[in-house]
C-alpha cells in the first residue's frame, strides 16, 4: 500500500485493476458514498473505472478530471478511507484496485460509514434513505432556464477534428458464426422453422445456441428441449432468461466424448500429468470440468461462475483453454471459486499470447510463472518454489486428486 507520507508525482504511471460495475452499484455509490466523498472523489472513481483497459500517467488523469495533483491526492485518500479503493506503489508505477460500493444493508451495518453518513446528511435524509421512502412533489410548471453552450463556456475558439465522423454512426455489429465439429446445427434450425421461427431470428441465435453446447456439453436433443420451453410462441423468439432457468436441470448430465485434437507437437514439452490434464480438458465441457473440480472440495458451481464461464467463451477462448484456466484458478491458485476479475486477467494473457488449445495454455502459464520467478529472484534473491504451475509434482497434492476425480468421471461416462 502507499505509505501516508508518500508524495505523488504527476509523471508516475498508473494501471487500474478492473472491477465489474452495474446499475445497482451506480445507485449505491451515488446514494450512499457521494455525500461522504464529494464530487472530486466521485469523478475520480469513474475515471479510474474507465481507465482500466490501458496504462496512463497521473498527468493524463489530472487533465481528464480538470483537477490539481493535490486535489487528486485528496480524492484518492477519501476513496481509500471509505473502502472504494486500494492503492499500491511499485517503483514509479501506481496500481489502483477499485472496489465495488457496499450494498444498502452492508453500508448501514458498518458503524463508521453509517455514523459518518448520518452526520453529513442529517436525521431527516438519513431516515428517508433507511426507510426507502420517497418524497412526493406537486405538479410543477415554470419557465425553462437552461443556459446555452456559449453562455456556460464562453466565446471559445473551437477547432473541428480532422476525422471522418461517419465512422461513429451506429452500425449493427456482426460476428462470425461459431461452429462445433460434434454439433449439428441444421437439426436445431429445421426444428425451429417448424415452430415458425424466421431464418433471421435463427441466424441471430446461432452463436448463443452453439455456445451452450460448447460450455455445458448439451446435445442437439437437449438443446431442443431447452428451446421448446424458452420459445415465445407469439413473438417467435427465444427468451434467454427462460433458457438459463432450465440449464441446471441438464448441465450435470454427462456429454458425449468430444473428438480429441492432436497436440503431439507440444506433448514433448509436457509432463505425464500435464498430458492427462490436457485430455481431461478436451473431453469435458467447461461447466462439467468446473463442477468436478469443485466437487473434490464439496462445492458447487454458482450462478455467478456460470455467467463467468459464458463471458470467457464470449471473449473467444476455446472450451479446453477455459478448462485449463479454471484448473489454474481452482487448483493452482487454491481458490475456492472462479472469480471474474482473476479469470478475466488470465484470459487476457491467453488472448495476448494467442493461446488456441489446452497444451498451449499450460505452456503459457508455466512461461509466465517462470518469468515472474526470474524477476523476483533478480530483485529479492531465490524464491521458494510454488506449486501453482508445477502440475508434475511427485506428491499427490490437490492437483493430483483433481486429476484422479476427472479420470474417474471420464471412466463413469464411458460405462454409462
Amino acid at each position: 500500500m502507499i505509505e501516508r507520507q508518500t508524495q505523488l508525482n504527476s509523471y508516475w504511471n498508473f494501471i487500474v485493476n478492473p472491477v465489474s460495475f452495474d446499475s445497482n452499484d451506480l445507485k449505491n455509490l451515488t446514494r450512499f458514498y457521494l455525500p461522504l466523498i464529494g464530487v472530486d472523489s466521485f469523478s475520480t472513481y469513474f475515471q479510474l473505472l474507465d481507465s482500466s483497459e490501458t496504462s496512463y500517467q497521473i498527468n493524463d488523469l489530472l487533465d481528464l478530471l480538470n483537477i490539481s495533483l493535490t486535489g487528486f491526492d485528496d480524492a484518492r485518500k477519501k476513496l481509500e478511507a471509505t473502502g472504494l479503493l486500494n492503492s499500491y506503489l511499485d517503483d514509479r508505477t501506481l496500481l489502483f484496485k477499485l472496489k465495488k460500493p457496499l450494498s444498502r444493508d452492508d453500508f448501514f451495518s458498518d458503524d463508521l460509514l453509517s455514523s459518518f453518513f448520518f452526520s453529513v446528511v442529517g436525521e431527516e435524509r438519513f431516515q428517508i434513505i433507511v426507510d426507502g421512502t420517497k418524497k412526493t412533489f406537486p405538479n410543477f410548471s415554470g419557465i425553462k432556464l437552461n443556459a446555452n453552450f456559449y453562455e456556460a463556456f464562453g466565446d471559445l475558439s473551437l477547432k473541428k477534428p480532422k476525422i471522418d465522423q461517419s465512422q461513429f454512426k451506429k452500425t449493427k455489429k456482426s460476428f462470425p458464426n461459431i461452429d462445433a465439429d460434434d454439433f449439428d446445427f441444421s437439426i436445431i434450425e429445421d426444428n425451429l422453422k417448424k415452430y415458425g421461427v424466421s431464418e433471421t431470428e435463427i441466424s441471430k441465435e446461432h452463436n448463443f445456441i452453439v455456445s451452450q453446447h460448447l460450455i455445458y456439453g448439451f446435445s442437439e436433443e437437449q438443446i431442443l428441449d431447452l428451446l421448446a420451453n424458452s420459445l415465445l410462441i407469439d413473438k417467435k423468439t427465444i427468451e434467454h432468461s427462460l433458457f438459463r432457468q432450465q440449464i441446471n436441470k441438464l448441465a450435470s448430465k454427462p456429454r458425449q466424448q468430444a473428438e480429441k485434437r492432436d497436440d503431439s507437437d507440444l506433448s514433448g514439452q509436457l509432463s505425464n500429468d500435464e498430458r492427462q490434464l490436457v485430455k481431461a480438458a478436451q473431453s469435458l465441457a467447461p461447466y462439467q470440468f468446473l463442477a468436478q473440480l469443485k466437487q473434490v472440495r464439496g462445492g458447487i458451481v454458482t450462478s455467478s461462475e456460470q455467467k463467468n464461464l459464458e463471458h470467457l467463451f464470449d471473449l473467444g477462448l476455446a472450451p479446453d483453454v477455459i478448462n485449463i484456466l479454471t484448473h489454474q484458478v481452482i487448483i493452482g491458485m487454491e481458490s475456492s471459486n472462479l472469480p471474474a476479475p482473476l479469470s478475466q486477467a488470465i484470459a487476457d494473457s491467453f488472448l495476448q499470447a494467442k493461446v488456441k488449445n489446452a497444451a498451449e495454455a499450460i505452456l503459457s502459464i508455466k512461461s509466465r510463472q517462470k518469468k515472474q520467478n526470474e524477476k523476483h529472484n533478480f530483485k529479492n534473491g531465490p524464491l521458494q518454489k510454488e506449486k501453482k504451475i508445477d502440475y508434475g509434482t511427485a506428491e499427490k497434492v490437490d492437483n493430483q486428486i483433481a486429476l484422479d476425480a476427472l479420470a474417474k468421471y471420464q471412466h463413469e461416462k464411458k460405462n454409462s
